[in-house]
């Protein structure tokens, strides 16, 4: 359920996916849920396993399942970009928005499922700890069947419970018009779906951007543009679905070239593109300056941006920038390593 006050947006939701989905084990049945050699709260627990997990709610000797449980969260609908406090955690409720589960950071608007971020409960992202994910997601380790206090697992509700940590593919914002050619969909045309909205507010986009070129997007995985291709002027800042970590968003942004500094351990942050703020090619520069504008009249110019790094065709011509889906990701030169997840990177504090 969804729904607003004018100020805010509101989520309800019983974390049932949309979507079928069999019983599952992280890694096999009768492995644990943690990877390698690393501490994690679930050590000692075996999936599949009646002595260990049998007494949780999804438990079958199969796998867990998933059980319904009340979720909610709120984010504000006119978020600013021009916030102070801008980079923030991925997992920060801002402003006077909250969230029952502590890893989430955003929720998807079709079945009201928490988007988590591109780790599990260790350190490793999803692609390097080998989890396959079935439509981008999976649930919790049996939590119920453990002693934990509420800060240790981020009032996390117990009992297994379905989320998101990779694209939800099999959506309908995604089905319909963003499927990966890969995956028998056609050539991207024009700008993803909105399909999820980030707990800064901001909307989360399926993998494609103008003309169907692959996006731009800054160290959280956000940048500033129109999301339709049919109306250049109208621009907000926003997310994207990517194949790759941090797979929706590493930190709330704008980024600023500063996302290490929220990370709290292994660094997901993306490679961004070369300047504070990132604006897609295609885009019209005075409509992302008004809209910045509108929040605060001196801060676009406070920051570099990548069109000080380009020709001015780099925003204004929209048609060259249309690509084949086939080549999204790969079609600017700064993605082109890309293609694989980065390898986690220990983060000083």
């Amino acid at each position: 359920n969804s729904t607003n006050d004018g100020t805010y947006r509101y989520f309800v939701s019983n974390a049932v996916p949309a979507h079928f989905f069999p019983p599952y084990c992280p890694i096999s049945i009768g492995s644990g849920y943690c990877v390698g050699s690393e501490a994690c709260v679930f050590d000692g627990l075996i999936c599949g396993d009646e002595a260990t997990v049998g007494s949780s709610a999804g438990y079958t000797p199969y796998g867990d399942v998933w059980i319904p449980v009340v979720t909610y969260m709120s984010m504000p609908m006119n978020p600013n970009p021009t916030r102070s406090d801008r980079p923030g955690s991925m997992y920060d409720a801002i402003a006077h928005g909250v969230k029952n589960i502590g890893a989430a950071t955003g929720i998807t608007i079709e079945d009201g499922i928490t988007i988590q971020g591109p780790n599990d409960a260790g350190d490793y992202n999803i692609d390097e700890a080998g989890f396959v994910l079935p439509c981008g997601g999976h649930v919790t380790p049996p939590t119920d069947v453990l002693d934990l206090n509420d800060d240790t697992i981020g009032n996390d509700p117990s009992g297994p419970y379905f989320h998101y940590h990779q694209a939800a593919t099999c959506l309908d914002a995604f089905v319909s018009a963003d499927k990966p050619v890969a995956d028998g969909g056609n050539a991207q045309t024009s700008h993803g779906n909105l399909f999820a909205y980030a707990l800064d507010g901001f909307g989360i986009y399926t993998f494609s951007d103008l003309n169907g070129a692959a996006p731009i997007l800054d160290e959280c995985g956000g940048h500033f543009g129109p999301t339709d291709d049919y109306d250049l002027s109208t621009v907000s800042y926003h997310y994207h679905a990517t194949p790759y970590t941090p797979y929706h968003l590493a930190c709330q942004g704008p980024a600023l070239s500063n996302c290490a500094a929220t990370q709290p351990g292994a660094n997901y942050c993306g490679q961004g593109c070369g300047a504070d703020i990132c604006i897609q090619p295609g885009s019209h520069l005075p409509a992302v300056q008004s809209y910045i504008a509108s929040f605060n009249s001196t801060w676009f110019d406070a920051y570099t941006n990548n069109y000080q790094n380009s020709s001015s065709t780099y925003l204004n011509n929209a048609a060259n920038h249309q690509h084949d889906s086939d080549h999204l990701f790969s079609d600017f030169s700064f993605y082109s390593h890309r293609s694989r997840p980065p390898r986690k990177q220990a983060q000083q504090q």
